[in-house]
């Protein structure tokens, strides 16, 4: 049986296909997708999910008809389908990777499991080999005719994986909880990835590689889950979540018999120096409720930048400053002696070219304007965020011309968690309403006393400003104020 919920509203598939009450025409597309699942409710928008159910599948957002994006609830498919599909795998070459992919291999052979290895050289740590897997799964999947299994190196297959025969879906991965079975995960695992044979699974996969490759550092199931939300944002995304037992950690409790059992060789990567230990981001709770709830975390704006690239980026080059004052002069002053200054919203790098590496953290939510920055400023330590990560730590934020693309609602949320181990934050902006307009993307232009407002809630005092013209508005007899006003703010 097959029912959806929005809100309060419950059908079977035996109304919803019969008369009046027919599938409801927005998820018509879906049906396929939704029909594999046992005993199955979708969940519209949001809505809670029914009582004793488990998330099996998602359904993304469909900008061009309107039509929000569904949990689905149920049971995975129980039948033994005859589908096609191929694991494929990397392993470094010079190290123990070798014998684990021996092994993997052996027990894929043992079932019949059809199969593709590639050998590599080993790429300098641990981090920086996981990045070069999405880009790997993409070359395989465009040279393939059926679907593609991803399975870590250091895996070995205990059962037949016969779902992968059954699953009709763009995107399976596993959500990793570690604790109880009736527990929902949120942390996407990539030990175990299924991509179908779709245009929606290369969009994914070509995300994915643009945020492994603008921020390496960040550990590659982060990245997937980010791009996964870039993707179900603005497109029908279908995502079946894979079981615990295709993706058991080797000295983790078993709740049922395991069909694919990761051994976990990276913890000797990382314990004897061939990592770059860095650790692994820290969520927000609101952010884990976010990826638990599979609620999409993704604002219009985010949205907006991330798939324009840089495309609106102004200045459009990195370097340049049209502003037509000592921009750097103006912000040590306001920044003083709090150092290193984390800026929020760094772009390409525009900022960060007038600091020493050692000064400086940046971050953005734009991928594309991350790998656009690094490779400017190789040496300047600059990472890709999300909503429901936090904010590195440093004793100043700087939020330069960047605020003015945040709207009424995200405003309060967003500079809350800035603020956060924060001793001084200095917000610069073209200060007036009068600035703002509807549009692509829109402005939201405000003026210092709002800000003000806003931070003596957050726990800062309004403590120095400073106003500098704006040469590129100067001279146009605009009504609105044409000068940037730097507000700081420091600690109550």
């Amino acid at each position: 049986m097959l029912s959806f919920s929005h809100g309060r509203i419950l059908k079977s598939i035996q109304e919803l296909t019969s008369g009046a009450n027919r599938w409801p025409e927005d998820f018509r597309p879906e049906v396929d997708f939704l029909r594999q699942f046992g005993d199955a409710t979708l969940a519209i928008d949001g809505a809670p999910p029914p009582e004793g159910k488990n998330q099996v599948g998602f359904i993304g957002r469909d900008p061009a008809s309107g039509r929000s994006f569904a949990n689905v609830f149920g049971t995975l498919p129980a039948r033994k389908g005859k589908t096609k599909y191929k694991v494929v795998c990397f392993f470094t070459g010079d190290n123990e990777y070798a014998e684990h992919a021996a092994r993997l291999r052996s027990t894929l052979e043992r079932f019949g499991v059809d199969h593709e290895f590639k050998e590599i050289n080993s790429m300098g740590a641990w981090e920086l080999n996981c990045a070069y897997k999405a880009k790997f799964i993409l070359e395989c999947w465009g040279n393939s005719d059926v679907p593609v299994v991803w399975i870590d190196a250091d895996a070995t297959i205990e059962a037949n994986p016969s779902l992968f025969q059954s699953v009709n879906a763009d995107f399976g991965v596993h959500k990793w909880h570690g604790k109880t079975n009736d527990e929902q995960g949120w942390q996407f695992a990539s030990g175990t990835l299924y991509f179908g044979k779709s245009e929606n699974a290369r969009k994914l996969l070509e995300q994915w590689i643009l945020r492994c490759e603008a921020d390496p550092a960040t550990w590659d199931q982060e990245h997937l889950c980010s791009a996964w939300c870039d993707v179900s944002s603005v497109i029908s995304l279908k995502t079946v979540w894979l079981p615990r037992s295709y993706l058991q950690i080797s000295d983790a409790r078993e709740f049922v018999s395991p069909v694919i059992k990761h051994w976990q060789a990276s913890r000797v990567s990382k314990a004897d120096g061939r990592a770059l230990n860095v650790s692994a981001r820290t969520y927000t709770e609101d952010g884990i409720q976010d990826r638990l709830k599979n609620r999409l975390w993704r604002t219009v704006e985010e949205g907006f930048w991330i798939a324009e690239g840089t495309r609106h980026i102004k200045p459009e080059i990195g370097t340049d400053f049209p502003e037509g004052f000592d921009v750097r002069a103006a912000l040590r002053k306001s920044i003083g002696d709090k150092f290193p200054v984390l800026e929020v919203g760094c772009g390409v790098g525009r900022i960060a070219s007038l600091f020493d590496k050692n000064e400086y953290l940046g971050v953005d939510i734009n991928p594309n304007a991350i790998a656009q920055a690094r490779r400017s400023l190789p040496g300047h330590n600059l990472r890709i965020t999300d909503h429901g990560l936090q904010y590195p730590d440093a004793p100043a934020a700087l939020i330069y011309t960047v605020l003015l693309h945040v709207s009424d609602e995200a405003i309060g949320p967003l500079l809350s968690e800035v603020v956060k181990r924060r001793e001084r934050v200095i917000i610069a902006e073209l200060m007036d309403t009068r600035w703002r307009r509807d549009g692509s993307p829109p402005v939201f232009n405000r003026n210092a006393e709002d800000y003000i407002l806003i931070m003596a809630k957050l726990g800062f005092t309004f403590s120095a400003y400073e106003k500098y013209a704006y040469e590129r508005y100067e001279n146009q007899g605009r009504p609105q104020d044409t000068r940037i006003t730097f507000l700081r703010f420091d600690r109550l």
